[in-house]
This record gives structure tokens, sequence and C-alpha cells, in this order.
């Protein structure tokens, strides 16, 4: 089972005691809190821990990173604003499956985790809290069982702090996931103050009662107390063997035993060293604590300024023990080096998509390694969007609400399953092996499936973000060649190269490819250009509808191909020859010719699949050519998405009439001279 510890709290009543790191990491004898807490719920096999975390969020995760140093596996769940302990809750809700534990991150409650969920199911509940005795109503208020659901939470009041014991709050709950639709999506709520007392009306609440020890360390006071009672732990009698000493030093997790007489007057230091010194000087485990220990122990009294026990720790020593005029034990000090801070850097990124004006299928493999390919395109100032940020964790969060509601949590790259849901960007991070966790948010200008190369210019962005996380400055090559294995590869999805380059190099690129290799040069073509201001002027994007799978028609294709190569290739081969002429065009500035090429270039590809177009594409097709149109062509494998116009400017207007009466949407773009690119996030907007 999984435990949600609510981290993400300020510590105000702390501020004065706890400096510089957030409550839940207060020390308490050379341990956080929050460790103390998370090697309580490891004693009872619940080891799989989310940490709802805000408040100096980079300190909790640096300590703690994935967990798997404290044999724990740890996610975070943070917060950028905060959401109160209900609203925590609900921010965790990807991580979240099944019955689940939630902890109070400044409450320690001893209670048996198994025993309280044989409660939970033995009651069919679905909302259960533990309740602890106490005395200090006046803080917490009370709570009010009839039999074991919960009817009522009593005020905190003044005049209930009589000594009296009642039950409240122990800070530790057991929920089934049915808790999440009961609070709202990114609202501050308050499991305490709205969600508790609503249960508690309906009588959906149930109550575990437990005699056991509960503290809060959210006050001065409670922290003293904490700090006292593990104090105590560490304390074993003069009267005790090696052994005993032994089986303490492992029960509390310490390297240190303090000998103390009955009225706790210090007698000596015990760790595993001075036993070990111990054994080799042919001592055994039931000897006397008294034969190991030292008595010359380096201490500070309660009377020393804070510059003395400073400069005895600077000294050296790394455990002080601090005693009362009377000797007795009452505090330790320790010293600690400063914890470092861990980066978690973010970057965010945008790949272009493009159009094609020819060439688009002689760069497929089983085309251009036996007869040589050409394609000619250019990328277009519409975007794919992604932002990413390493996590302290191994997990791995992918999120775009636009096409996936609900995130996709994976535990790390390597137990990566292919279940339609993000499946591209699952086999990209199976192909870069990321070590690290990571959140990966994306969302496009353009819906895919629209034939403007989306999947590719994806694939370029997600390899371009990791390769910063990782430290690797790919190259564009680099990067279209690891996009390319990934999905023409790992995912087995068939296509040609043309996209990735595009949106790996961008601007407009005359692309070459044959059994040897694949070569992008670049045009000297940008927007100080007159012929490419002009032909931007003279070029339209309509969509006539129906998204489609380019894998699924490039097999058909393919499999085409192989049945009639030789027509198939004839007329591929036609298309690589216009390809060349649209880039002569382009160098020489022969805008004119390029109405034409295209209406060849789509003459031609109808040739090739003649279930590349429909009806509505060849109505559309039409009606552009009768009202302004040069030319055109259908962009991507076929069958929907855009058409590409060729049209004269000072008929514009018409053109758009005619394609919208057709139901045609028209999109305009500018061109893209950059390809994908990558920055750093500013950290306070991020």
């Amino acid at each position: 089972m999984k435990a949600l510890i609510l981290a993400g709290g300020f510590g105000t009543r702390l501020k004065d005691i706890v400096k510089d790191v957030p409550k839940p990491m207060a020390l308490v004898h050379e341990k956080p809190f929050l460790l103390r807490q998370m090697l309580l719920l490891k004693e009872q096999n619940i080891d799989e821990i989310i940490l709802g975390v805000h408040y100096m969020a980079n300190k909790i995760k640096s300590y703690f990173g994935n967990g798997k140093g404290f044999g724990l596996n740890i996610r975070y769940s943070e917060e950028e604003t905060p959401l109160g302990t209900a609203g925590a809750i609900k921010n965790a809700e990807r991580y979240v499956d099944d019955t689940f534990f939630v902890l109070n991150g400044d409450s320690y409650a001893k209670i048996d985790m198994m025993d309280f969920l044989k409660f939970h199911n033995a009651k069919k509940s679905s909302f259960t809290i533990s309740l602890a005795k106490s005395s200090e109503t006046s803080r917490y208020g009370g709570v009010v069982l009839e039999g074991n659901k919960v009817k009522e939470f009593s005020e905190k009041k003044e005049e209930d702090s009589k000594g009296l014991e009642k039950l409240i709050n122990a800070g530790v709950y057991i929920f089934e996931p049915e808790i999440l639709n009961l609070i709202e999506q990114n609202k501050n709520v308050s499991l305490e103050r709205e969600v508790f007392p609503k249960l508690a009306s309906d009588g959906r609440l149930y109550g575990y009662a437990y005699d056991g020890y509960f503290i809060d360390i959210g006050t001065p006071e409670g922290y003293a107390r904490f700090k006292g009672d593990i104090l105590d732990t560490l304390l074993i009698s003069q009267e005790s063997s090696i052994r005993d000493a032994l089986l303490n030093i492992d029960k509390t997790g310490m390297d240190l035993a303090l000998v103390v007489d009955k009225q706790k007057k210090l007698l000596g230091v015990l760790n595993r060293k001075l036993i070990d010194r111990h054994f080799l000087s042919k001592g055994n485990l039931d000897d006397g604590v008294g034969e190991a220990m030292v008595t010359d122990y380096t201490y500070a009294t309660t009377t020393d300024g804070e510059d003395s026990i400073t400069e005895k720790l600077s000294g050296g020593t790394n455990r002080l023990p601090i005693v009362d005029e009377g000797g007795r034990i009452t505090d330790i000090r320790y010293r600690v080096e400063e914890a470092r801070e861990e980066k978690f850097p973010k970057f965010r990124g945008v790949a272009p998509l493009r159009i094609s004006f020819a060439g688009g299928g002689t760069d497929v493999t089983h085309f251009f390694e036996k007869y040589g390919g050409a394609v000619i395109s250019s990328t277009i100032d519409k975007y794919v969007h992604a932002s990413i940020e390493k996590s302290a964790d191994s997990g791995i969060t992918i999120s775009n609400p636009h096409l996936v509601k609900e995130d996709v949590v994976i535990n790390s790259y390597k137990d990566i399953k292919y279940d339609g849901r993000f499946d591209l960007v699952k086999a990209l991070i199976k192909v870069a092996k990321p070590e690290f966790g990571f959140k990966l948010s994306m969302h496009n200008d353009i819906p895919p499936g629209r034939g403007l190369g989306s999947s590719a210019s994806l694939a370029v962005l997600v390899i371009k973000l990791l390769g910063k996380l990782k430290g690797v400055d790919y190259n564009a090559y680099q990067i279209a060649n690891l996009a390319y294995q990934a999905e023409r590869e790992e995912m087995k999805i068939k296509g040609g190269w043309q996209d990735f380059y595009a949106a790996a190099i961008g601007g407009f690129n005359f692309m070459e490819f044959d059994k040897e290799r694949k070569i992008s040069n670049p045009l000297r073509l940008d927007s100080t250009n007159s012929t490419i201001n002009e032909l931007n002027e003279h070029l339209l994007l309509c969509y006539v509808g129906r998204e489609h799978s380019s894998g699924e028609l490039h097999k058909k294709q393919e499999e085409s191909f192989l049945k009639n190569e030789e027509e198939v290739a004839a007329n591929l081969k036609e298309l690589k020859g216009i390809a060349i002429d649209i880039k002569d065009c382009l160098l020489m500035g022969n805008l004119y010719r390029i109405g034409e090429l295209l209406h060849k270039s789509w003459e031609n590809k109808r040739r090739v699949d003649k279930n590349i177009s429909s009806p509505r594409i060849d109505e559309l097709y039409d009606a552009g050519l009768k009202n302004g149109a040069y030319g055109g062509k259908l962009l991507g494998a076929g069958g929907g998405g855009y058409l590409l116009f060729f049209y004269s400017p000072e008929k514009r207007y018409k053109l758009e009439q005619a394609l919208e009466a057709h139901s045609g949407k028209i999109l305009d773009f500018n061109f893209d001279f950059e390809g994908v690119k990558v920055w750093p996030c500013a950290p306070k907007v991020c």
C-alpha cells in the first residue's frame, strides 16, 4: 500500500526554532522528523511513499531523492500554491489507484497500521480516521464517536483542558480513491474544516481509536517534547549488558547509547566502534556496558552559551551531550553538515510543423535505397510545445490534457508499456534511456493527424529536451536519427525521414536520400528575402477535415509499391524531379511556376495511391482552382488534413469565400527559420 504524507506546510509556529528548513525536516536527534515518520511506516512494510510538498520543496527532495538510500520508493506531489490538507490529496491523484494511507507531516502516531487497515476493511469504510486519547482538547478539539462512526467534531475550548482525556484526531487516515471525488481540483480545501464534518454528518466517517503514542511537533512545546521522548530511547541503565546496548542501537537506528543511572545522570557513552574495540580486547556480549563505555567524553552544560557549544562541535565532536548542574542528560547537540540542495532544472521548448512542397514518398527506405529520394519542404510558425522538469524521484509523468485526459505515470523508463496512451513519447523515452525521473507536459498549436508532421516535431522536441536534462547537446542529425529510431523502429510506424530533419533543422530544406547517406541542404532563404515574403503571400492552408493515421497510410502505400514496383517507382521518380524543380524555382526566384508544380505533384501523388484523396478533398481542391488558386496539394500521407494552395493574392477574398462555402477552414501561417529550440525555464514564472 501507498502512504501520502502531507509535508507542504509553512511551519509558522516553529519558525523561530526551526530555521532554513521546512517543518517536516526539523531535526530530531540527527534525523529529520519526516524521516522518522517514514521509517515508522517502513517498519510495517509500507515503503511506497508519496510526499506532498510545497514550502521549501527542494530541501525535502534534495535530502530524500527517490528514497532508495532509505529503503523506500518515494514520489513527489508538488503544489504550485498551497492547497490545504484536502487539496494536497487531490493534487496527488495521479499516484493513487487503490486504498491508501494519509499522514499529516507534523504528527507522529505509533499505530498498528495493519490493524488500522483491518478495521477499515471490516467496516467496509471509504473514509477512516485514527483517534488518540489526549487531555489537550483545548488545542485539538475533540471527536465524538457513536459506535465506530464519528458523530461530530467538538470545537477547541479552554474549559475542556481540565486533565480529562478525550479522543482527538491523530492525523493518520485511510481512504479509498472515492475521497478524490469530494475535493475540487486546484482549490484550497481543508480535510478538518470542510471534508470531515460533511462526512460525519452523512454518517460516512469511521473512527479508529487506539491506545498508543501520539505527538504533534507543530508547536515549540510539541517539538521539544518529541525530542525529549527520542532522547529517552537512547538511554540505557548502568546495569545493561553489551548485548542490551547493541539491541538498543539497532532499535533506535542511531549509533549511540547513553549510559545513565536512575536519576538520568550521564555516566558514559557507547557506540559500535567502542563495542568492536571491546570485542578485540576479548570482551563478550554479556559483559556490562561499563567495560566498554567511555567516561572522558566531551560535553556541555545547560548554562553554556551558544558560542561555547559551537566551538566544541567545531573541534571535532559530532555528538555533544548537554547536562544540567546535576550531570543529568537533557539534550544532545549535533554537528550538522549543511545539506547540499539539489537543482531540478526545467526546460521549455518548441518544434515547428512543416509543409512539404514535393517529394513526399521518396523519403521512405524501401524506395530511396534503390532509387534515391529528394524532398523540398519548409517549417512554419505552428508548433509543438513542451516543458520538462527533472524530478527528485525516478518516476516519469507525461501530460497533454488535450489528447489524454489523465496524466500517465511510469515508475521508470524500464517499466514502459505501450497501451495507446502517449505511446510515441514512451518510445522516445525508451530510446533515450534517462536514468532520472521527470515531468513532461505538452500541447500542440494544431491537433495531430493533419499532415503537418506533428508526430515527428513532437519526437524531435522530446529528444532535444531529454538531451538537455542528460547534459547532452545533440546535433540536428542525432536528434533526427533518435526520433526516427523511436517512431519507425521501436514503434514500427511506417513513414519517411523528411519530417524529422525538417523539425530539427528548420527553414527551407532540400533533402536527398540514398542507401549511403541522408543529407539535408538548408536553402539560404530567410525572412529578409523578398522571394520568401512573396511566396508567403501566395500560400494558404485549408483544413479539409478528417484527421488520419499516417502510419497506416504509409503501410498501405508500401504494400502497393511492393505489388506494382515499376509503375509506382516511375511516379515517385517524377515526384523527385518536381522537388528538384521547386528547389530551383525558390533559389532563382521563379515563383510563377510553383502553383503549376504543386498541381503536377498532387496529380502524381494521386496516381501513386488512389486512396490518397476523397470526394470531399477533390471538391475543395476543384473549388480552389476555380477561384484564384494556380495549384496545390494535400499535405501528409493522405486521406485528410490540410490542402496547400498557391494562389493570386488579389483573389484572396474570392478563394476564401469559395473554400468556406465548402466548409473548408482557412489557416494562415508564416515560415519558421530556426527549427527545434529549447531554453531554460525562468524559475519565478515556471
